[in-house]
Parts: C-alpha cells; sequence; structure tokens
C-alpha cells in the first residue's frame, strides 16, 4: 500500500515538474491517469512476475502515461516523455527498495 501512495504522488510531482501546464487545473486527471498507470503497472508485474513480465508491465504503463499525458492533460510529447521515464524509472527503484526491504530471507 505504502508504494501505490508513493507511486501516486511521484506521478503527480513528475506531472508539476515537467509540465508548462498548470497542474491545479488539471489535478484530478492527473490523478486519473497516475492511477490507471499504477494498477496497470502491478497487475501486469504481479500476473507475470518475471524480467519479461516486468519489462511489458513498464512498457504498457509507459504508453498509457504517456497517451493520458498527451491526449487528455494536453502535456507537449517531450515532457510527457520524460514525466513517463522518470515515473517507470522511480517505480523500478522503488519495486528494488521494497523488494530488499521487504523480502523474506534465505535459509
Amino acid at each position: 500500500m505504502p508504494g501505490i501512495v508513493l507511486l501516486l504522488a511521484a506521478f503527480y510531482i513528475l506531472t508539476s515538474i515537467f509540465s508548462d501546464n498548470s497542474v491545479s487545473e488539471a489535478r484530478w486527471k492527473i490523478f486519473a491517469v497516475a492511477l490507471v498507470v499504477t494498477v496497470l503497472l502491478i497487475t501486469i508485474s504481479n500476473a507475470n512476475e518475471t524480467l519479461a513480465g516486468l519489462a511489458i508491465a513498464c512498457a504498457v504503463a509507459a504508453l498509457v502515461a504517456w497517451l493520458g499525458l498527451v491526449f487528455w492533460i494536453k502535456v507537449r510529447m517531450w515532457q510527457a516523455v520524460k514525466i513517463a521515464g522518470s515515473y517507470i524509472g522511480i517505480a523500478i527503484g522503488l519495486s528494488l527498495v521494497l523488494a530488499l526491504l521487504l523480502g523474506s530471507p534465505t535459509h
């Protein structure tokens, strides 16, 4: 649960940093895109718990984030690429940290 909240907050913060648009005007749209992208990322990676599954989940999440940012929130294309790429990087880093902290010890 803390991972989901951190990912949602990260998407919102990245959008506010990299976007020229006023974030306050599209606050609920940003939250909706962040929620969809986060749920997709978690669902796909949990359905296929391999490295290929994680790669597919990241690719799908990045594409959906980019589409939502460009066509719904009206962020410029390259800004959307920066936001989606940074979000995926944070998601991978967060999953590694959580796996190290919460992983089961080997016997």
